[in-house]
C-alpha cells in the first residue's frame, strides 16, 4: 500500500472512510445543486494523520460534476 504523507507535518497518513451512519456511507452535497431532491456524492476515501489531526477526503469528480452540470 502507498504512504501518503501529511501536507501538513509529513507524517504518515491513515487511510480509511468517512462514516455518520457506521454504515461506512457518507457524502458530500453542493450547494450549487438546485431544487427539492439534493443527491448525495458519496465520499470514497479519507486520510487522516494521527500526528497533527489533519483529515482530507476524497469523492468521484466525475460523479459530482454530473450533478451540479
Amino acid at each position: 500500500m502507498k504512504t501518503h504523507p501529511c501536507p501538513k507535518c509529513n507524517t504518515s497518513m491513515d487511510e480509511g472512510y468517512m462514516s455518520w451512519s457506521g454504515s461506512g456511507q457518507s457524502g458530500y452535497v453542493s450547494k450549487k445543486q438546485t431544487g427539492m431532491l439534493r443527491v448525495v456524492t458519496k465520499i470514497t476515501l479519507a486520510r487522516a494523520c494521527p500526528n497533527c489531526g489533519y483529515v482530507e477526503m476524497y469523492l468521484d469528480p466525475q460523479e459530482l460534476k454530473g450533478r451540479i452540470g
